[in-house]
């Protein structure tokens, strides 16, 4: 049988996708080499308790459900908004040692913020936002352009450039314009449409959660495969694909089964879809990647003197966005407390995934790690935890003493590195956010062979 899409990887790009399609009446055949939906954003068992790995939020609240990337994939596969209800942030924070700048679900409160803290470039920080209102982030044959370039247009106080970027990098960036090297240190850089795209989300749309967190908006979707005419096929790991000419033929399983279409659409990422087809990379692997301690608390938020829902951190005023010397970077990084979004109405009560769950997450080098033997490895990993729990500190969080014993990694019940990064996605380097060269228009490799998801350019569900 020939499908007239086979889609490789159910994560966000390819769920979307595939439900799409299959809803127009292609016939799609959707492969996942994991026995669940949701790449990196799926979701695991810890404790007892069921978190969402990945996202920490859906960065695009809007009270009418319309807007933004989820109400654009909501009107075009018709999804229910009460199958996922969202909890917005109540407030968060970018958190310099000279400056702190809150924001919330409306626009014109960070704006405040921004004109009360730095009331010189009020007028240039207007200039610099109509831009990104007026980008079109959806246009596909523009080249990538440096969003630092246009921020040094606009603003000239550099705490205020480095604070409005720390936020959408953390968010998005792999690696900066060109290969992300070592002028991250002294400016970090990222392409101007991408940084489009996840400012709105951010700034423009604002932060929320789904309450029961992201396995039922997954598993929807993956619904609407087989109920379209759709086939989906979980624990199928594709390790080839198959060309004939200048186009691909068969997507070769890891059992050796061969699934043939008509056309391609993979979610793998542009090198590793280069791997797939047995050819060197046209592009560099990301360098970003990340390591993350996850704490169940048994306590909300505010008891740890963590009243934000986001904070974005950095303990200098000069923010360094890069790969680290060393196994993560300490002096910044991202908390995300799961219980710091606005309550459900009465109705929707009950539903919410973990009040007590409490993320610290640190830029990470996946050469350090990788070279480590297991004693090594383990013993990095507690390191690495007490380091966030000193980050934790410093922010004047103070997570409770009660049970530290028995955590994995005090002071957090779960710590994953860029290993298990690349275990999981098979990701080259490990690369949170992709290769930093996209393909916005998607063809890539083959006539037949589209490029979805984080490496077009768009990412998740975007």
């Amino acid at each position: 049988m020939t499908f007239d899409a086979v889609v490789i990887g159910a994560g966000p790009s390819g769920l979307a996708a595939a439900a799409r399609m299959a809803c127009f009446g292609a016939k799609v055949c959707l492969l996942e080499a994991h026995g669940r939906p949701g790449g990196l954003n799926s979701w695991y068992r810890l404790n007892g308790r069921e978190i969402s790995a990945g996202l920490h939020a859906l960065t695009n609240f809007s009270p009418s459900g319309r807007t933004g990337p989820l109400g654009k994939l909501r009107r075009q596969l018709r999804l229910d908004s009460s199958l996922f209800p969202l909890r917005p942030q109540i407030r968060s924070r970018v958190r310099f040692p000279s400056a702190e700048l809150s924001f919330t679900n409306e626009p014109e409160f960070f704006r405040s913020r921004v004109a009360a803290v730095f009331p010189r470039e009020i007028d240039g920080f207007d200039r610099f936002r109509g831009l990104v209102l007026a980008a079109d982030e959806g246009e596909l044959t523009s080249r990538q352009s440096s969003a630092r370039d246009i921020m040094e247009t606009c603003l000239r106080d550099p705490l205020l450039i480095d604070m409005l970027a720390c936020p959408v990098m953390f968010y998005g960036n792999p690696g900066g314009v060109g290969d992300g090297g070592d002028g991250q240190r002294t400016r970090p850089d990222m392409d101007w449409l991408l940084f489009c795209v996840i400012w709105k989300c951010i700034f423009e749309s604002g932060l929320s959660s789904p309450a029961s967190g992201m396995r039922p908006l997954w598993e929807e979707l993956l619904k609407r495969v087989p109920a379209a005419g759709g086939e989906v096929r979980l624990g199928a790991r594709v390790e080839r694909l198959v060309s004939a000419g200048d186009r691909v033929a068969a997507a070769r399983l890891a059992s050796g089964e061969e699934v043939a279409g008509n056309v391609f659409f993979s979610s793998a990422g542009a090198v590793e879809t280069s791997a797939l087809l047995g050819e060197a990379p046209d592009r560099p692997a990301g360098r970003v990647s990340v390591a993350e301690g996850l704490a169940l608390t048994g306590v909300s938020a505010r008891e740890t003197g963590l009243a934000d829902t986001v904070v974005f951190y950095s303990f200098s005023d000069r923010f360094a966005y890069r790969r680290p010397e060393s196994l993560t970077e300490p002096e910044n990084g991202v908390v995300c407390a799961g219980g710091n979004y606005a309550p459900l109405p009465a109705a929707q009560a009950g539903q919410d995934e973990a009040p007590g769950c409490l993320k610290v997450t640190q830029l990470a080098s996946y050469p350090a790690w990788k070279r480590l033997g297991a004693v090594a490895y383990a013993e990095a990993k507690r390191k690495t935890a007490a380091g966030m729990g000193e980050a934790l500190s410093r922010l004047g969080v103070r997570l409770p003493a009660g049970g530290e014993p028995e955590k994995r990694f005090p002071p957090f019940d779960d710590l994953f590195t860029p290993v298990t990064l690349e275990r999981y996605a098979r990701h080259a380097e490990a690369a949170l956010y992709g290769s930093p060269v996209k393909t916005r228009g998607g063809i890539a490799f083959r006539a037949n062979l589209v490029l979805i998801g984080t490496d077009q350019g768009f990412p998740g569900i975007v």
